[in-house]
């Protein structure tokens, strides 16, 4: 049996991390536009090009297996019989037969089934549903050298050494989740788990289809045209092949007729064979499919010790899925070998209605850009008593989670619209939280999950918003440890207490930590007892954004024209610390000297009296500390270190779970802090945008029409809230209008 154990401290380098760079090369090098044009000229000539064409994919869970070739319906797809529902079961055929080589060698053809289109593919095996539980770098940062990256986290800009270090614009892949809830077999299948639920009830509205994934495509091409080596990704749900084998021999000679297959829903307006390779001239993405199915991982705490037993029972709980949360709990499963490691995740509700550049999302120097509503605060909630059929049950959850892990404090909801997330960083997220993500797919429909009262509460986790949270709360633990451990607990303790785990933070070493809080500018009053900051503290690091990115080759996220481009302000970057108002440096900061304490104390207490311990405290030296410099932050970085910088030496992260004493350290602290703070760091942007519920077919239209008259809105999220009894059909028609008048022109792959 396959087992996965997670080292808390996976070293640099490892993971598969060269072989993960050398894969994004090769995608960087196929799918520059240039080049694809000339590969596709010379295969088109080439006598040899039908075997070039019949390409296949490793598939997302393992080397061994492959994803069925993909095809379009216009193309090789043959009609199959129409189900009969008189047709025998067949599925007590012997299982022997289900050999794993066969498995190996299986390539199934499109179907068509009645007048509708599937992609067939085989689950992966339990052995293959396994997570996988190595902590993944930040591909990007492998590039840039230590010197560069030192440079630019303790100044905040980007100068000598990092002048000659022009980085890309960054790669950004698309991620949609998408149902056609319209699909009879879809139907079907939701309806018999339903049977089986009698005291559950769920809203049509979650699975209707007004066709917005079309438009929210054609959208996304018109505003995403300038970005590089972008693709698309759809994640469509499935459903078990009805079809059964007419006999054993059949099943051993045609493996397309396994009663294990399951059909991938396909939007049946796009020629997938086309959207695979994309088409440089009329600047159309790749668009690649994956199913539900093909995600589910399951994973456990860190260092555990999982089975493929435990993995089989796990699924047969868990499949089929018509819950989004469990849907988007997955998505850090999605291969970093086919999908960037960053992505914009979307519904196919949301619209992008401007030019938008990768920096309004994404850059190697600030991170991803998070859309937060201060105005809107999630408190953490373990009770389950909210509603589980909307969002409020898993943002409460998720909230105590976060509150548990790294202090309690208010948290603000994320705009409902297109999200910037890291994939490496959600994988970290998901093996952080692993019994969690592991539990949420259990409500195979939103809230539909119930724990015996013995059970511990464990409800379904917003992936959205703990993973953005996640990102937030990692920068300033890595904040705290460098200040607190990295160079005050390094100089006060011997090379060997260190090696004991024995790092102690003395008087003296108290007191001068305490004159490095008091010593920053700006107005202030200070005593042996306390400390008052009377004003903000004065910064340039989002001044600096637009010359910092000039002059590393990136284009900025603002622009002049704000009808013509979407417009996105970084109203925060982490360069400035921690902000408890997830906007902007507090006006005034006050820190009690027992924050920090005056006796001896082990470091790692102080370092996790001031992470989770006193959240206040730990906010209001992190402020306090701004107040050193205008920009960057070298006021908490340790001491440059004489040990050579190793990539294979140091750790990569901090602990999954804290433990109670102090976890092994690294040899470099300084190139260790640096680097944990650039793979955590973050912006909190706004950009104009909109979210309309439908309620009826003139609220729509008028909605639709003040859409039109606000010219500098960038982003869009359209919400099915039409109640039962409406006219649905015309407020369907009411809207598929709005889209054909605003997006007329067709995808390169539209059928």
């Amino acid at each position: 049996m396959a087992t996965h154990s997670l080292p808390l401290y996976q070293p640099l380098g490892g993971g598969g991390k060269h072989s993960l760079i050398s894969s994004l090369r090769w995608r960087s090098y196929f799918f520059n536009p240039a080049r694809c044009t000339a590969i596709l000229l010379i295969v088109a000539l080439s006598l040899t090009s039908i075997g070039f064409l019949s390409v296949t994919l490793q598939g997302p869970w393992g080397s061994g297996n492959l994803i069925p070739k993909l095809f379009g319906s216009k193309h090789s797809a043959t009609p199959s019989p129409d189900l009969n529902e008189s047709d025998p079961d067949y599925s007590d055929i012997d299982s022997d037969l289900g050999d794993a080589d066969l498995y190996d060698q299986l390539i199934p053809q499109p179907e068509i089934i009645g007048k509708t289109v599937y992609h067939p593919f085989l689950p992966p095996h339990p052995s293959q549903a396994l997570a996988d539980q190595t902590i993944r770098p930040i591909t990007a940062h492998s590039t840039i050298s230590n010197a560069c990256l030192d440079k630019w986290v303790s100044t905040g800009l980007w100068q000598e050494p990092c002048r000659h270090s022009m980085v890309q614009d960054s790669t950004i892949d698309l991620v949609y989740i998408w149902v056609n809830g319209s699909d009879s077999l879809h139907q079907k299948s939701r309806q018999t788990l339903l049977d089986s639920m009698p005291k559950y009830r769920t809203k049509d509205a979650r699975f209707r289809e007004h066709d917005e994934l079309r438009y929210s495509l054609r959208a996304a091409r018109n505003a995403t045209a300038s970005w590089p080596n972008s693709t698309w990704h759809i994640i469509t749900a499935d459903v078990p092949d009805p079809r059964r084998p007419k006999s054993i021999l059949d099943r051993r000679d045609d493996l397309q007729q396994s009663s294990d297959r399951r059909l991938g829903l396909v939007p049946q307006w796009l020629d997938i064979e086309c959207a695979f390779y994309g088409c440089a001239e009329t600047g159309s993405a790749p668009i690649r499919l994956q199913h539900d199915t093909q995600l589910f991982r399951l994973t456990g705490r860190p260092n555990s010790n999982l089975q493929a037993y435990d993995a089989e029972n796990w699924l047969k709980k868990v499949i089929p899925s018509f819950n989004s949360h469990a849907i988007e709990s997955q998505l850090p499963n999605l291969d970093p070998q086919l999908v960037s490691d960053n992505i914009v995740a979307l519904n196919d509700d949301q619209f992008m209605l401007l030019p938008l550049p990768p920096s309004a999302f994404h850059t190697t120097l600030y991170g991803p850009v998070f859309r937060l509503d201060p105005g809107l605060l999630v408190d953490g909630d373990a009770s389950g008593r909210a509603d589980g059929g909307g969002e409020w049950r898993s943002l409460g959850w998720s909230a105590s989670l976060l509150n548990e892990r790294f202090g309690n404090r208010r948290r603000p909801y994320m705009h409902h619209n297109a999200r910037a997330l890291s994939l490496p960083l959600m994988h970290e997220v998901s093996l952080a939280f692993g019994e969690q993500f592991a539990a949420t797919p259990l409500s195979q429909f939103r809230g539909s999950h119930r724990l015996s009262e013995n059970d511990k509460p464990e409800f379904e986790v917003n992936t959205i918003f703990i993973s953005t949270h996640f990102i937030i709360e990692r920068h300033r633990e890595a904040l705290l440890w460098s200040w607190v451990i990295g160079k005050w607990g390094w100089s006060a303790s011997s090379a060997s207490h260190r090696a004991k785990g024995m790092m102690l933070i003395d008087r003296e070493t108290k007191q001068l930590m305490w004159e490095e809080l008091c010593g920053g500018n700006g107005e202030r009053e200070f005593s042996r007892d306390s400390l008052l900051f009377k004003k903000t503290a004065e910064r340039r690091n989002g001044e600096d954004v637009e010359v910092n990115m000039l002059m590393a080759g990136l284009q900025p996220p603002q622009v002049e024209d704000k009808k013509a481009m979407g417009d996105t302000t970084y109203s925060w970057v982490s360069m400035d610390g921690f902000s408890s108002g997830f906007h902007d440096l507090p006006s005034r900061v006050e820190v009690s000297r027992k924050c920090i304490g005056e006796n001896a104390e082990l470091a790692w207490d102080v370092f996790l009296r001031l992470l989770k311990g006193d959240t206040a405290c730990g906010d209001n030296v992190i402020a306090a500390l701004m107040h050193s410099s205008r920009s960057g932050l070298a006021v908490f970085l340790p001491a440059p270190s004489n040990f050579p910088a190793s990539f294979t030496a140091d750790p990569l992260i901090l602990p999954l779970e804290l433990p109670s004493q102090l976890p092994p350290l690294p040899q470099n602290p300084r190139v260790f802090a640096v680097r944990l703070l650039m793979r955590y760091a973050y912006v909190l942007g706004d950009s104009p945008t909109v979210f309309m519920g439908m309620s009826s077919p003139r609220q729509t239209e008028m909605m639709l029409n003040n859409t039109d008259l606000m010219k500098e809105t960038a982003l869009l999220c359209i919400n099915d809230d039409l109640p039962m009894g409406t006219n649905v059909r015309e407020a369907d028609n009411v809207l598929r209008r709005w889209f054909e008048r605003r997006w007329p022109q067709k995808l390169a792959c539209e059928v």
